[in-house]
């Protein structure tokens, strides 16, 4: 688990991958949190998410987390890696927050978790994301923890892109000066 101030990253396992198939009452009762009706826009991606973490043990630490508000103890999200780091040290995060809670800095929150948890790993050497390939609230996200915009992507599936790239040595100057 990923601890921040306001949040938890709860990783999935085959109990959560189970309960989140079986819907929010299951899913409730097995995280023992409050579950909203509309937590994540990216329901269908769990069941090839699960399908790849069964496939690949290595991949477990680097999936899917569960984003839970402590103070609401509420689900609030989905977070995590799309795999584990490469042979280059490179590891790409993702994250969401519910609609109803955007704006209030748990993206954020959420996103620096998961950068402090690969910069805890000696093998990552550098954090990398995508955004659409225009000003949103994850390039301000992004740019404000020190990601710079490196590159435009033309994806097959999501169209234009933007890759971020955040190497080790400026988060820890970014940490070092905060």
């Amino acid at each position: 688990m990923i601890e921040t101030p306001k949040l938890r990253l709860v990783p999935c396992d085959d109990t959560l991958f189970d309960a989140i198939k079986m819907g929010n009452n299951v899913l409730a009762r097995v995280i023992g949190a409050n579950v909203p009706k509309r937590w994540t826009e990216f329901r269908d991606t769990f069941s090839p998410s699960y399908d790849r973490w069964k496939a690949h043990p290595p991949v477990r630490e680097w999936w899917v987390y569960l984003t839970i508000h402590k103070e609401h103890n509420q689900l609030i999200g989905s977070c995590g890696y799309k795999g584990e780091p490469d042979s280059s040290g490179i590891v790409e995060i993702g994250y969401e927050i519910m609609p109803s809670l955007r704006g209030k800095g748990l993206a954020t929150e959420t996103a620096r978790g998961l950068v402090d948890h690969a910069f805890g790993s000696k093998g990552v050497h550098k954090v990398i994301a995508h955004t659409l390939a225009e000003e949103n609230a994850s390039t301000k996200l992004l740019h404000n923890l020190g990601f710079q915009q490196t590159q435009d992507v033309n994806d097959t599936d999501e169209g234009a892109l933007w890759l971020w790239e955040l190497p080790r040595k400026e988060w820890q100057k970014k940490v070092q000066g905060s």
